[in-house]
């Protein structure tokens, strides 16, 4: 049974999952053990957008489900390089929290967090979302307009940072658009 594909929104998402070991002595090892990878993950909100995509589902046997993953706003290899370039957990986080600010034209909220974590997001306008690994640790990393977040964890610079539009009160943060 074949399948008409459309459109169905512009909301797309890329997630990444970036190695990264911190220690000395694999920091030493060759810059391809270490080197970021990108992997895309299935988003039911995507749809056909080439010919090309079509033929890769047809030559893999499959005849309908097409799931194209596209980095909308062309950060991923921006944070490939910041999870590659930083040697300690507190610089990392923050330094994907900027690079991700500044590679999304500094127009958008952007929240870093520690998904081992217990958290509630409520984003609006979710232009991105990605993930990183830092030494074994997963954070998510989200690029949006506005919403609410709670951190349900410890709050510390390791576990999470943010930037953007936003009014604090504790663990609890309002995002609004700039």
């Amino acid at each position: 049974m074949k399948i008409a594909r459309t459109v169905v929104g512009s909301c797309l998402a890329l997630s990444l999952t970036i190695p990264f070991t911190a220690s000395a002595s694999a920091a030493s090892q060759s810059e391809q053990a270490n080197a970021p990878h990108v992997s895309p993950v299935a988003n039911p909100l995507e749809s056909k957008l080439s010919q090309t995509a079509d033929q890769n589902v047809k030559a893999a046997g499959v005849d309908a489900g097409l799931n194209v993953n596209v980095d909308v706003l062309g950060i991923s290899d921006r944070i490939a390089e910041a999870v590659k370039s930083d040697q300690n957990r507190t610089g990392w986080v923050k330094n994907v929290m900027e690079t991700t600010f500044y590679a999304s034209g500094q127009k958008y909220n952007v929240m870093v967090f520690n998904l081992n974590q217990e958290y509630e997001d409520r984003f609006n306008g979710v232009q991105f979302y990605g993930s990183a690994v830092y030494d074994g640790i997963t954070y998510g990393i989200w690029v949006f307009e506005d919403g609410s977040f709670d951190n349900k964890g410890d709050g510390g610079w390791i576990n999470w940072a943010f930037r953007g539009w936003f009014d604090r009160d504790n663990q609890h943060i309002e995002f609004h658009r700039p």
